[in-house]
């Protein structure tokens, strides 16, 4: 499931289980990598019902728990677990969750950057990026570019997926372009560029809007 909240609300999770695991302990984890997660991550099990900001609640006759997540911060964006098992034994991963949290202060003021291009020429997208990132791969990523579900279509140390498009990485000025060529009107339409920061971390996003326009040019940005 995706989940959206807020910096400061609180967020319950409802992880549905089968009566076979009626008895196991129910675990609740954090990570893109679910074997990573079971050794390392959790946040709360039936073992220890609470830890800091996270607390879970079994209804066993119901077949559900539900994981309490209070404060919301944005350090909390990821992918999360639910699973049942035995400690230090391999958990079955029963449901995942994709949450999101938003600044609303910062998603009222955050700039989106607006590029344009016209059909049958091309267009050369900028994306600047903080210092410290200089190695990490870069990549466009099309749609609404969840967390399990990312369409990208060019990154950085790997073939394009779509000819049309190539990136290059300016670590001095810590910007990559991405230039898409023979534009099409599908082209049109919500983007990213993204930045990885290493496994089983939320990626670092800036949102990108892609115009076109009837006609041709050589390139516009």
């Amino acid at each position: 499931s995706n989940v959206s909240r807020v910096t400061g609300e609180h967020l319950n999770i409802t992880c549905h289980y089968n009566s076979d695991l009626k008895n196991k302990i129910k675990f609740f984890c954090k990570g893109s990598d679910p074997s990573l997660c079971e050794s390392s991550g959790i946040k709360a099990s039936s073992e220890t019902n609470s830890t800091g900001r996270f607390s879970l609640r079994d209804d066993e006759s119901a077949g559900v728990f539900t994981v309490t997540i209070t404060d919301l911060t944005l350090e909390d964006s990821g992918i999360y677990w639910c699973g049942a098992g035995e400690t230090g034994q391999k958990n079955k991963w029963i449901s995942v969750t994709d949450l999101n949290i938003n600044n609303v202060l910062a998603s009222e003021t955050t700039e989106i950057l607006t590029f344009t291009g016209y059909e049958g020429g091309k267009v050369e997208i900028r994306c600047p990026y903080e210092s410290g990132y200089e190695e990490q791969n870069k990549y466009l990523c099309r749609g609404e570019c969840s967390v399990l579900n990312k369409d990208i279509p060019v990154e950085s140390g790997s073939p394009a997926k779509d000819r049309r498009f190539s990136l290059t990485d300016d670590r001095t000025t810590h910007i990559f372009t991405v230039t898409i060529t023979d534009l099409r009107t599908e082209d049109q339409g919500k983007y990213w560029c993204g930045v990885r920061t290493g496994r089983g971390k939320l990626d670092k996003y800036t949102e990108i809007n892609l115009e076109i326009k009837p006609g041709k040019s050589e390139y516009s940005v």
